[in-house]
């Protein structure tokens, strides 16, 4: 016979899922101490009665509604059945490492071809009924633990895990090269499928990763798409980078562009000068170099064009003008001290081509505009 007023209480660690109790066939008004995130199952002869939450529970008859019939007077309250309490922890247990046993073969969506891949990670596991748990798991046992719940789980695992990571990989919309950054959709999607298989052993699949999934590297197949799926990318990076490249040299030239502008801007300012009046010392070079046109201040455009750029520039084409128009003065009409006589039709053309050219050039300079052009050209027409 038990002793009368026995304490029953849990003795395991936090690693235990099941603890059954050493004391055995105790006697109405035993103790029983059941800690939070425990639950406590009585039983009796085999069979799985009465269910106890955190707190301090009196075994009496009153208490044991299911053992009532069973305790009776004339053994003083000393029941002669065989009595049993089994402990279960409720509170989450992690860090339960898996992993497949072997590869497992997909058709890749991205690519269309055959591969073979592994996957391994951690998951949690919290007892969510424990009575249909004891009925499938413990039997004779007297505690299971982390370790040996995880072993008895390996092969059950196996059979669901490798079968859902293939239909998930699949059907996804990311392919073997994609997998790292969508771990977590595919954690999501094998937590979901395996859920409803733990709940038949009264277990709650709390969590569930993927962190690790194992590739066919050296694979003939795997490697030359992977090799393709690289210079893919590969190539329109390099493509997106030179045309960046281009458009920050083009932006580059304009800025200095720019900036040349107005640092020229600023020197003209500070000497004096505009920009048509640098043009004109351009041309009026340009035209002393050019041994065709002939010499300019002997034809009075050389002067003319510096008055130009000081402002006087109707007085250039006044000069032009009259020297087209009143060529007596220095060819005809002049007495010829030199004793040469007046110009014939060949040096009167040549002459006249000379201004027509300065005409242009200065047209060219911006010193005078196309209708001044028009108008001083059909003065030197009219005065051939």
């Amino acid at each position: 016979m038990a002793n009368i007023f026995q304490i029953v209480k849990y003795e395991g660690d936090n690693s235990t899922f099941i603890w059954k109790s050493d004391i055995e066939d105790f006697n109405t008004g035993t103790q029983l101490i059941v800690h939070e995130s425990q639950e406590a199952i009585f039983f009796m002869n085999g069979q799985a009665l009465d269910l106890f939450g955190p707190g301090r529970h009196t075994l009496e008859t009153q208490n044991i509604p299911l053992v009532r019939k069973f305790l009776s007077a004339p053994t003083n309250d000393q029941t002669p059945f065989h009595c049993e309490v089994y402990f279960i922890n409720k509170a989450e247990l992690m860090s339960i490492k898996w992993g497949t046993d072997s590869q497992v073969q997909y058709m890749d969506p991205s690519y269309k071809f055959p591969l073979k891949i592994g996957a391994s990670g951690e998951m949690s596991l919290r007892v969510d009924d424990s009575r249909k748990m004891l009925m499938k798991l413990v039997g004779a046992e007297k505690s299971i633990d982390k370790a040996e719940l995880t072993q008895m789980f390996r092969v059950f695992l196996m059979a669901r895990v490798k079968p859902y990571l293939a239909q998930t990989m699949q059907n996804s919309e990311f392919g073997i090269f994609e997998v790292d950054s969508h771990m977590d959709e595919l954690s999501t999607a094998l937590h979901k499928q395996l859920a409803p298989d733990f709940a038949d052993y009264g277990l709650s699949l709390e969590r569930f990763f993927v962190t690790t999934i194992v590739k066919p590297d050296g694979d003939k197949a795997y490697e030359s798409f992977q090799d393709i799926h690289i210079r893919q990318y590969a190539d329109v990076a390099n493509a997106q980078l030179r045309q960046k490249v281009g458009i920050i040299d083009q932006q580059t030239s304009a800025q200095r562009l720019v900036i040349e502008s107005a640092a020229m801007a600023q020197k003209r300012a500070q000497e004096g000068y505009t920009y048509q009046s640098e043009r004109g010392y351009d041309i009026a070079e340009k035209v002393a170099q050019n041994e065709g046109v002939g010499n300019l201040s002997s034809a009075g455009i050389g002067l003319g064009m510096m008055g130009g750029i000081a402002g006087s520039m109707s007085a250039v084409v006044a000069g032009i003008t009259n020297e087209a128009i009143h060529p007596v003065m220095s060819q005809t009409d002049a007495p010829a001290e030199s004793g040469e006589g007046p110009l014939d039709d060949s040096d009167e053309m040549a002459s006249f081509k000379q201004k027509l050219e300065k005409l242009k050039l200065m047209k060219e300079a911006e010193i005078i505009s196309d209708a001044e052009f028009d108008e001083e050209k059909k003065k030197l027409l009219n005065s051939l």
